[in-house]
């Protein structure tokens, strides 16, 4: 093992042994490197090497996402810092824990014309929970910090008595400020940012440590807050709607579900990535919701689904069509169980009940309930739309629509599933993706940018095969994602292709314009070349028999990872969705 001569950085490192921090993700660079050697040579750290710095940050995001730890990620100074944010922010509104440790250059070197240097100082700004500066070792290299003529690190008649007593300051200041960042992203579950000034040389170690870290651990995950057990917004409603957004299946206990589906005045609407799986919750909710909007009566049936009591529990919902019915048709109260923000994202206000939904309701599910048969206008609108879903289905032309229906009976149900934004993912909430062993999606920014490196990093945590699919506009904006030496040969990627964005043609506006280009950023790419540069098994599909016949051997054990791309009709894929809704009523 190794250890860095300057203090800092073997105080960070340190410390990631004392919180049991041991995914490290490192992008090479030269200022950073006594942390790179630091970590990597400790063989208690799971260190993963990823060139591209968007693209390592959502590699260690997908690592999080499945460890519910933090991942630490480690750069250079610079710009490769800037080139972590979107991650950061997806963290950020996703709760999931990182660690960013930026390597810079001092103080006084910034903005006098020197190389990689730009202020790194809390550039995340609001994206991170808490961002530190740590204080520069003046015990290392002192003799060229006394060079600079702006420096005010150390006076220059300090002698060496008073040189000591100042490192020694530092140092319990340092591990002070570490401590308590990495405290707060398991609080809070939320990334942090340490800026790390250091003077060369950088490339000094030594066998064992030469510092004794003394700070305490102290953080304190949020206990369940018990008040919210007397207010007066607990009591009996005859329609009451649980919306369960992004979460793990560990957000509601089996034994809490089996409650909850015996009671009639309460409906659980659930999304894909919920990852809850009952039969007595209604998913797949724009195909239950889109035919109203187009209805003559919508009024009258959106009045009598309107819940009296909403409570939403996990994080972001991806549906847009109840995002729509409850802002319009609002419910007299809006509660948000768990620890994760709560957002007003319906327009009528919400009360935070920061308390364990499993613990909630085991104690107040009983005072909730009424009798009402809220639930079952919702079973009678399901039923009607799973026969409609199926009859238009089994004779739909190849489009999206249909490839999502193959791939919805074709996945091995043991896999580990990861989706891209934009049309992506809402194909897969009109079907049952949700019986998979898990789905996740990056919606905490809704953004296209890192879905393959975040499914790298997922797969690389997961337990079971990982698979990620993927619209084309998504793959090939985050090829950068392939670039990685940690993937397994168990991973596949499913791109649909269907030459652009393809939901530009169905929101509406963009097809109206004559600037649809713009939206839709037509193409004529496919991924067999990077498939042959990064080592993958490659197939393809243009119709339904061949993508059944590709399907069979696609799952199969293999030496490389493999990608199927389905390349499916672009003018063709928006009337066949329209089509399906206008079916649905």
């Amino acid at each position: 093992m190794m250890y860095p001569k300057i203090n800092s950085a073997q105080t960070i490192i340190l410390y990631c042994e004392k919180f049991e921090f041991f995914n490290i993700v490192i992008s090479p660079g030269s200022r950073n490197a006594p942390l790179a050697i630091g970590f990597a040579s400790n063989k208690k750290f799971d260190c993963y090497s990823v060139v591209d710095e968007r693209s390592a940050g959502f590699f260690a995001l997908g690592m999080s996402q499945q460890t519910q730890k933090p991942t630490v990620l480690i750069c250079t100074s610079g710009s490769a810092l800037l080139n972590y944010y979107p991650a950061v922010a997806e963290a950020y509104y996703s709760d999931i824990p990182l660690i960013i440790i930026s390597a810079d250059r001092p103080g006084y070197k910034i903005g006098i014309g020197d190389g990689q240097t730009i202020q790194q100082k809390n550039v995340f700004g609001n994206h991170v929970v808490d961002f530190k500066n740590l204080g520069q070792d003046v015990n290392h290299s002192a003799d060229s910090v006394l060079e600079s003529n702006s420096q005010s690190l150390i006076p220059d008649s300090l002698n060496t008595a008073g040189l000591l007593k100042l490192q020694k300051n530092i140092q319990s200041s340092n591990e002070k400020i570490i401590a308590d960042l990495f405290a707060k992203t398991l609080e809070f579950s939320r990334p942090v940012h340490l800026n790390v000034p250091l003077e060369e040389p950088l490339s000094d170690f030594v066998n064992q440590p030469s510092i004794e870290v003394k700070s305490k651990i102290k953080y304190s995950l949020e206990n369940n807050d018990l008040t919210v057990f007397d207010n007066p917004l607990i009591k009996g409603y005859k329609k009451i709607m649980i919306l369960l957004g992004c979460a793990d299946k560990e957000v509601l206990s089996q034994n809490v579900i089996n409650e909850l589906s015996g009671f009639e005045n309460i409906a659980v609407l659930k999304e894909t990535t919920s990852n809850i799986n009952n039969a007595s919750f209604f998913g797949k909710i724009d195909q239950l919701i889109a035919p109203i909007e187009l209805s003559k009566n919508s009024s009258d049936l959106f009045n009598k689904l309107k819940p009296e009591l909403l409570i939403t529990i996990g994080g972001m919902v991806i549906s847009k069509k109840i995002k729509t019915m409850l802002r319009a048709y609002r419910p007299i109260a809006h509660i948000h169980l768990g620890h994760n923000n709560a957002k007003d994202t319906f327009y009528s206000g919400v009360e935070h009940f920061k308390i364990n939904p499993d613990l909630f309701f085991i104690t107040c599910l009983k005072k909730l309930a009424l009798n009402y048969n809220y639930k079952e206008l919702w079973n009678d609108l399901s039923k009607k739309r799973a026969l409609a879903h199926k009859k238009y289905i089994k004779n739909s032309p190849f489009s999206d629509l249909k490839v999502f229906s193959q791939l919805e009976s074709k996945i091995p149900l043991n896999y580990n599933i990861q989706v891209s934004n934009s049309s992506t993912i809402r194909y897969m909430q009109l079907f049952d993706f949700d019986k998979f062993s898990k789905v996740n999606c990056n919606r905490g920014t809704s953004g296209i940018d890192g879905s393959t490196s975040t499914a790298v990093g997922a797969s690389v945590k997961s337990i079971t095969p990982t698979l990620l699919i993927t619209g084309d506009l998504s793959f090939f904006y985050d090829a950068n994602g392939l670039w990685n030496s940690h993937i397994k040969s168990n991973f596949r990627i499913i791109v649909v292709n269907n030459n652009g964005g393809g939901i530009f043609k169905i929101i509406p506006g963009p097809k109206k314009s004559s600037a649809l280009e713009y939206f839709e950023t037509p193409h004529c790419l496919t991924a067999e070349h990077l498939c042959s540069m990064f080592g993958f098994e490659y197939s393809t599909a243009h119709n339904l028999n061949s993508l059944e016949q590709e399907v069979v051997n696609f799952y199969k054990k293999s030496d490389k990872p493999k990608i199927l791309e389905i390349f499916t009709p672009s003018d063709q894929n928006d009337l066949v969705l329209k089509a399906y809704i206008n079916n649905l009523k």
